[in-house]
């Protein structure tokens, strides 16, 4: 056990001296703002990784408290102990991995598909009022077309030193769409999770079904595409097209979920670069992920997605 280890255990005995600390398990990387540590498979600590990333256990503990009245599946319940900690609930289950998916059977591909729309369609339509007058914002991804476009340029002055002429041009195929239609990123804003990636959606390997969706640290309102991409990205254009049959998908909604997908491993490198060029390594962490993704403007009804 090392120091920081230690710290956290007698932060945690501070706070709940009547807990019993007998079995604990530290997870320091996958947290993308905050530590974690699992307290005898039933509560789970969070602690910010750094002074600015505190803001983000707030948003999670805020969002989660909200949107508990708005959502079926089980979600965790959360504490905000102090500014850099949170306390939640533990909810059984395992990352809904790509290969976990891929081997359950027809029927329950479908119902988790139908499970994962369900959520979207319940967190989507919340009433932006209603979310607004309860003190939530905007998500951290919810960026104008100006900041998009000046995140691209700056993502290829950083990157193309280290990219081939391939590369370059398979960058700038998926840029183009979004940079030449000037009403690419029109959406109205919805409340979005942020980051709905496999390792926040839990899966029940008992009963066959998602347990639980946890990690809303990124939560707020956004395009609802961001959601979308980030399931395409990592679960496959397959399982969308089954999603969609529940959640319709519009052809807009889309290619904005396509582009999102496409650009999250553009954006990783373009930190990695900053890493090379500071020789900070210290957030360096190597992402692993599956690839069905169609091209930018081909619908499903076209019948080659």
């Amino acid at each position: 056990m090392n120091s920081s280890e230690v710290k956290y255990i007698e932060l945690i005995k501070s706070k709940y001296p009547q807990l019993d600390l007998s079995k604990i398990e530290f997870n320091k990387t996958d947290g993308s703002y905050s530590f974690i540590a699992i307290v005898n498979n039933d509560v789970v600590f969070k602690f910010a990784k750094y002074d600015w990333s505190a803001a983000f256990l707030r948003n999670e503990a805020d969002v989660i408290r909200f949107i508990r009245g708005f959502i079926t599946l089980p979600l965790p319940d959360v504490e905000l102990v102090d500014q850099n900690m949170s306390r939640h609930s533990f909810i059984k289950g395992a990352p809904l991995y790509r290969n976990t998916l891929l081997k359950l059977d027809y029927h329950t591909q479908e119902s988790i598909a139908r499970q994962i729309a369900t959520f979207m369609n319940q967190l989507h339509t919340i009433p932006v009022k209603k979310a607004r007058n309860a003190g939530i914002g905007d998500s951290a991804w919810n960026w104008t077309r100006r900041e998009w476009l000046a995140e691209l340029e700056n993502m290829q002055r950083k990157i193309s030193p280290y990219c081939t002429g391939y590369v370059k041009e398979y960058l700038r195929q998926i840029i183009q769409p979004a940079v030449e239609n000037e009403d690419f990123f029109k959406f109205k804003p919805v409340l979005i999770h942020g980051d709905l990636t496999p390792n926040h959606i839990l899966f029940d390997k008992t009963t066959r079904r998602i347990s639980g969706i946890i990690g809303f640290a990124n939560a707020g309102f956004g395009d609802p595409a961001f959601d979308i991409g980030m399931l395409l990205d990592h679960l496959g254009e397959n399982f969308i097209k089954r999603v969609h049959k529940y959640y319709p998908i519009s052809h807009a909604c889309l290619d904005r979920a396509r582009f999102y997908a496409y650009i999250s491993s553009f954006m990783w490198l373009r930190d990695v670069c900053d890493m090379i060029s500071t020789r900070d390594f210290s957030r360096f962490q190597i992402p692993a992920k599956d690839r069905d993704i169609s091209p930018l403007g081909i619908s499903f009804s076209d019948g080659r997605g």
